[in-house]
């Protein structure tokens, strides 16, 4: 891909060029474009583009490509966007807190800027088609392309990048965030450096320059769409809307264009709506509180434009978008705001529940009831939300979908987030979707929150037919650990443990479900002061469907670090990055209401219900897997050809996949056993 300084026009380089410098600068947007262009709410036909500038000169797009005889030529009209001002005077002026003189965006000395939004609602284009757009705004232009969504009946192979918690936040420029030092060492290894600091307790690379590299590595990998479960920008008083400000730098800005070359499906998060508490409240909040709660919604609703849910109130807060033969379900988790339900809170003096799912409440930190605004929604059981949401994951599945929800609070989890014992803004009443979940044959949940990179697997009912939870947590801000890690489990658990009131006793788990993380599944390999391999990194979750040519679809999900390759000096100096995967891949296949794991020759024995001699897999297991995957094997198949032969045995797809196997030259276990390490090398975790 393209850099940003690649497609704007050449009287832009300049500015840019002093941007890119480590000085101060007077006004930070680009050209006339405060936000550049970027993308959401893409349809067969089109696409929806905004863009922000400092004044109120109109701006035009135009968009060339097939089935257009000559461009598309559309023309804005820009709307003050008061909610985005900058609200209190520590926005102004960062007051000697970072080595520059101003972090907020001016359009004069001493003038701070405002917001212009233009917004193109794009239509009557064709299907999963490539199109260039250029922007002209004042002397600036700005170029790139969109695409608009497959129809359901496409086959074409899709990827989406999935990540949350990049939290942004101006002085992230200066800020190394917490490394935890849970993580597991490797045979070999000399051990984390003793200590506090950078490389030690301390991550190796400030806030921004870990999210800049993450956005990089995804642009590299050229994904469809990007997914974003919550907390795009840090919660603060300070930054309320310098945070915005970073996020866009970062995405659509100075430093990267990532969301103006593909759309955004984002969650809300509860950083997102978190401004401060309200003069003379207590830490838990209040009516003034609230009011900053609703100001901080607001901005989240000026920036994005998502597919209507019905709801005014709630609008872009909980939606739906379709993309070929893939629908994401988006929810609000931030709150419980209704009373009937904030008050439902796990025991006094205690911080869960054990009588799941009686605690239905994310948030008793800071957000207090009643919330008089309204314009939140709660999510629990006979809500607008839960209606809502049950409605589209029955319409979805009627209409034969690949299904991802995804929600800001993971509901299992072994973070710190993961459960009401240890945090109270835990995502432990989200768990009252997990049977919807399996219920409607959800192929993946999208979660944050924790700030771990962590996979579980809940099959809540035991009917082997479960759902994939993804924790993406690793965007660009805090690189947690586990809560249980062995030999340093918190103390909240161990008291829980011991309490008399937790009728589980000594058995209870933090995250019954958890398959994989970052921080315990992944040692790290250190020499000295370098670290070689291993750890938890910031990154991204990458998801890949396919269909095969039985018609039947593999969705693969695989976790992606930006491993900082660094000089072992005593200042722990990054030289740069290598993107690693880490080894916890999951294939999934079948039809969009029967997508199994694929992950060791338990999973897929005796798919023809008859057993072998020793009641093992046989012949017809084999057959009925093979066709599942690679499609029916014919003589010309040269990719059956290439792994059927495994054993060095001669093989012929067209004759042997169906035959009695062993002496007449057909398939036979040695064939069935080195073809299945084969494959469960590459395709699982």
């Amino acid at each position: 891909m393209r850099s940003a300084l690649a497609r704007v026009c050449p009287a832009l380089l300049v500015a840019l060029a002093a941007v890119a410098m480590p000085v101060s600068v007077v006004n930070a947007s680009i050209g006339a474009f405060r936000v550049l262009p970027y993308q959401m709410s893409p349809t067969t036909q089109g696409m929806t583009i905004n863009w922000f500038t400092i004044d109120a000169t109109p701006g035009t797009i135009s968009i060339s490509g097939p089935g257009l005889s000559q461009p598309l030529v559309v023309n804005s009209t820009p709307a003050l966007t008061p909610v985005l001002d900058y609200q209190i005077p520590a926005e102004l002026n960062a007051a000697g807190a970072f080595p520059f003189s101003t972090t907020a965006i001016f359009e004069a000395p001493g003038v701070p800027a405002r917001n212009y939004k233009h917004q193109a609602v794009l239509t009557g284009l064709q299907p999963d088609t490539l199109y260039t757009y250029v922007v002209t705004q004042g002397a600036s232009t700005y170029t790139n392309t969109f695409r608009t969504a497959p129809l359901p009946t496409s086959t074409r192979a899709l990827r989406f990048a999935v990540l949350s918690d990049s939290e942004t936040l101006v002085s992230g420029r200066t800020r190394f965030r917490e490394w935890a030092r849970t993580t597991p060492q490797a045979p070999g290894s000399t051990g984390r450096p003793l200590g506090t600091g950078r490389g030690r307790d301390a991550y190796l690379v400030t806030e921004t320059l870990g999210y800049q590299d993450n956005i990089r590595q995804i642009e590299l990998r050229n994904p469809d769409m990007i997914i974003m479960p919550g907390d795009l920008i840090e919660g603060t008083g300070n930054e309320q809307q310098r945070r915005w400000d970073e996020f866009w730098r970062h995405n659509a800005g100075q430093y990267d264009d990532l969301l103006s070359a593909r759309p955004l499906v984002a969650a809300i998060g509860n950083n997102c709506i978190f401004n401060g508490i309200g003069a003379g409240e207590p830490g838990s909040g209040g009516p003034l509180t609230n009011q900053l709660i609703s100001y901080a919604r607001q901005q989240w609703s000026a920036y994005f434009d998502w597919p209507s849910n019905g709801s005014p109130a709630f609008e872009d807060l909980y939606h739906r978008t379709d993309y070929g033969r893939v629908t994401i379900i988006t929810l609000c988790s931030v709150k419980a705001t209704e009373e009937a339900n904030s008050r439902v809170a796990p025991p006094t003096g205690q911080f869960v529940n054990v009588n799941f799912p009686a605690n239905r409440d994310t948030n008793r930190a800071w957000f207090s009831t009643p919330y008089a605004p309204g314009d939140i929604p709660d999510f629990n059981v006979g809500t607008t939300q839960w209606d809502w949401a049950v409605q589209q994951l029955a319409a979805a599945r009627a209409a034969g979908q690949i299904i991802f929800v995804q929600w800001h609070h993971t509901p299992f989890s072994r973070g710190i987030h993961g459960t009401s014992v240890t945090s109270n803004q835990s995502g432990e009443a989200m768990r009252i979707y997990a049977p919807l979940m399996e219920q409607y044959r959800v192929a993946a949940v999208f979660c944050g929150h924790s700030e771990v990179a962590e996979m579980s697997y809940f099959d809540t009912d035991g009917d082997g037919r479960g759902v994939h939870l993804w924790d993406v947590g690793a965007a660009g801000d805090g690189l947690r650990g586990v809560e249980d890690a062995p030999g340093l489990t918190a103390a909240a658990i161990t008291n829980w443990r011991n309490n008399p009131l937790n009728t589980l006793g000594q058995s209870f788990r933090v995250n019954p479900f958890h398959r994989w993380s970052a921080d315990q599944s992944e040692p790290e390999l250190w020499s000295g002061t370098r670290l070689i391999r291993g750890g938890k990194h910031y990154g991204f979750l990458e998801v890949n469907l396919r269909t095969l040519s039985n018609g039947r679809s593999l969705l693969q999900f695989q976790n992606y670090h930006n491993f900082p390759l660094n000089a072992g000096d005593a200042d722990f100096t990054v030289t740069g990055f290598e993107l690693r995967p880490y080894n916890n891949r999951v294939t999934l296949i079948g039809s969009p209401d029967d997508l199994r794991p694929i992950c060791n020759p338990a999973d897929i024995a005796n798919t023809d219900a008859v057993a072998g001699p020793d009641g093992a897999i046989d012949n017809g297991d084999f057959t009925l897997f093979f066709q599942s995957f690679f499609g029916d094997p014919t003589a010309s198949d040269a990719l059956a050809a290439d792994i059927a032969t495994t054993d060095g045995t001669t093989f012929h797809p067209s004759e042997d996949v169906a035959g009695a196997g062993g002496p007449d030259g057909a398939i036979d276990g040695g064939d069935f056993n080195a073809f299945a390490r084969w494959f469960f090398e590459r395709a699982c975790d």
